[in-house]
C-alpha cells in the first residue's frame, strides 16, 4: 500500500520523517479517528464542516502506522510533525481515489456498479447476497456510496474476493462518470429513474442523463442490465445494444410473474418455474430482487441458489423495516424519500393487514428545486387512494401535501405541523393500540426521531 501511495502521478506524493517508509502491511483505510483502529492508514480530508488534518496527530496516537496529508497542511505544521510517519500529497481526497483506483485494478473480480433513483441500496444487498452463494462479495457498507465512499469500499478488496458490487449516488451531473473512473466497472445496473435530486438535476430528463452516465461508460465493452418496466430505462435502452433486460410487466429476457402476498405482507414470485418469497416487504422489492436474478443468472447461477440467497438478504435500518411494539405496527421507511419512493411506500402500508387505522407520517421529500411544492402536493391528492385515514406531517414543504390531502378527500383527517415535539404529542393522544403507521422522509428530516419516541414512551 505505501509503495503504491508513493507511484500516484497526479498526487505527487512524497514521504517525510525521520523513520523510512513503513513495511508493516496496512489493516485498512480510514478518514475518521473516532472509529479508527491501530494498523489503518489515515486520509486527512478536507470537507465542507470538519477538516480531517486536525485530527492527524490523535491518528498516530491510535495507532495509524502513517498518515496522508496535503502540502498546504505540511507547510504550516512540518515543525510538530518532522519526526511523524507523513505521506504529502497535493489534495488528499485526489489521491484517495487514485490509491482506490490503482488498488481495484489489481484485482480482475467482476465489479458491478449500480445506480438508480430509488432501490440503490435494496437491489446492492439483494445482489451482493445472491453472489455471496458463488464466491466472497465485496459490497459497498451501508449507502457509502459517493465520491469517498466507492474509494473506502474499493480499497477493501483482497484477494478473498470474487465479485465486488459497487452502490453509485449522484446529485450532479458528471458524477456516475467520476465513479465510474475509479471503479472501473464492467457490470451495470440503473434500478430506475425517478424524481430524485431535480433541485440539481433540473427534471426527470436530467435525472435519466445523470444515471445513463453508468451505461454510457459501460457501452459497448460492458455488461448492461435494464429495467424495462421503468418506462425511462426502456425508452433509452435501445442505443445500448446487447443488454440484458428483465421485467415483470414489460417483455424482456428476463421474466416473472407476480404470485401476490403472504399473510405478513411479503411478496411471492416466479422466475423460470422457481417459486421465490422475498423476506423484504413491498412489492416494489420484487423489481429489485429480479435484478439480482438477472446477475445471478448471468454468472451461472441456478435459480435454487439465486432463491436461497434471496433470502438471506438483511438490508439496513430505517428502509421499510417493520417495529411492532406496544400493539402498534410501524413501517420504518426514513432514511430517505421522493416521489417515487413515497408512493411505493403507501402502496406497502395499503398491502399491511391492520385491524385498526392506518396512518402516514411524514417529513418533507428534500432536493426536488422548483418541483418540490407541486410533488408534495401530488402525494396528497394520492393519498386516500391506499386506505390511509390519518395524516401527520412535518416540515414547511408536507404543508402543501396535507393541504392537497384535505382538499382532495375529506375523509382524510390531514394535520401539518411546523414543530416535531407538536406532531408527537399528537399522535401520542390520537393512535390507536392496533394501528400501523408508515414513517417517511428525506433523511435531513430526521423522522426516526418519531419511532424512537413513539417506541420508548408508550405505555
Amino acid at each position: 500500500m505505501y509503495a503504491q501511495i508513493l507511484t500516484l502521478k497526479s498526487s505527487k506524493p512524497e514521504f517525510v520523517g525521520k523513520h523510512s517508509v513503513p513495511t508493516a502491511p496496512v489493516s485498512g483505510i480510514t478518514i475518521d479517528t473516532r472509529a479508527s483502529k491501530p494498523g489503518e492508514l489515515y486520509f486527512a480530508l478536507r470537507g465542507e464542516n470538519h477538516d480531517g488534518h486536525a485530527f492527524v496527530l490523535d491518528a498516530l496516537k491510535k495507532g495509524a502506522p502513517a498518515c496522508v496529508v496535503d502540502r498546504e497542511y505540511w507547510i504550516k505544521n512540518k515543525n510538530d510533525l518532522i519526526d511523524k510517519p507523513i505521506f504529502i500529497v497535493n489534495d488528499t481526497l485526489v489521491a484517495l481515489q487514485e490509491l482506490a483506483n490503482t488498488h481495484r485494478n489489481q484485482f480482475s473480480v467482476p465489479l458491478i456498479g449500480l445506480t438508480g433513483t430509488n432501490g440503490k441500496t435494496t437491489s446492492k444487498e439483494m445482489i451482493a447476497a445472491v453472489l455471496n452463494q458463488a464466491g466472497n462479495t465485496c459490497k459497498t457498507m451501508g449507502n457509502f456510496n459517493n465520491h469517498i465512499g466507492t474509494p473506502l469500499t474499493l480499497l477493501r478488496l483482497d484477494k478473498s474476493h470474487e465479485y465486488a458490487v459497487i452502490e453509485m449516488g449522484t446529485n450532479h451531473f458528471g458524477e456516475i462518470t467520476t465513479l465510474c473512473e475509479i471503479a472501473e466497472p464492467n457490470f451495470g445496473l440503473i434500478t430506475n429513474i425517478g424524481h430524485g435530486h431535480t433541485e440539481h438535476l433540473q427534471n426527470i430528463q436530467g435525472v435519466a442523463r445523470a444515471k445513463m452516465e453508468l451505461y454510457d461508460y459501460l457501452y459497448p465493452d460492458g455488461v448492461i442490465f435494464a429495467n424495462l418496466d421503468d418506462a425511462m430505462i426502456a425508452g433509452q435502452i435501445g442505443k445500448y445494444k446487447g443488454a440484458i433486460t428483465f421485467g415483470l410487466d414489460a417483455p424482456a429476457r428476463i421474466k416473472a410473474e407476480r404470485r401476490g402476498m403472504d399473510e405478513n405482507g411479503l411478496p411471492m414470485m416466479s422466475v423460470q418455474g422457481e417459486e421465490i418469497r422475498l423476506n423484504l416487504i413491498g412489492s416494489h422489492n420484487l423489481i429489485n430482487a429480479l435484478s439480482a436474478v438477472a446477475i445471478g443468472l448471468e454468472f451461472g447461477l441456478s435459480m435454487a441458489r439465486i432463491r436461497e440467497g434471496l433470502q438471506n438478504v438483511e438490508l439496513p435500518p430505517k428502509r421499510m423495516g417493520i417495529i411492532r411494539k406496544h400493539g402498534l405496527t410501524i413501517l420504518n421507511d426514513c432514511y430517505n424519500a421522493n416521489p417515487e419512493s413515497t408512493l411505493a411506500a403507501l402502496k406497502t402500508l395499503s398491502e399491511i393487514k391492520s385491524s385498526g387505522q392506518k396512518w402516514l407520517v411524514m417529513g418533507d421529500m428534500l432536493e426536488l428545486g422548483e418541483q418540490a411544492a407541486a410533488a408534495h402536493a401530488n402525494i396528497g391528492r394520492a393519498i386516500s387512494e391506499y386506505g390511509v385515514t390519518g395524516v401527520v406531517a412535518y416540515g414547511p414543504l408536507s404543508a402543501n401535501m396535507v393541504a392537497a390531502a384535505k382538499a382532495s378527500s375529506p375523509k382524510v383527517d390531514a394535520t401539518h405541523f411546523a414543530d416535531k415535539s407538536q406532531l408527537l404529542q399528537y399522535l401520542k393522544k390520537n393512535i390507536g393500540s392496533e394501528d400501523t403507521l408508515l414513517v417517511k422522509g428525506s433523511r435531513g428530516m430526521q423522522m426516526e426521531d418519531v419511532i424512537s419516541e413513539l417506541v420508548g414512551d408508550k405505555n
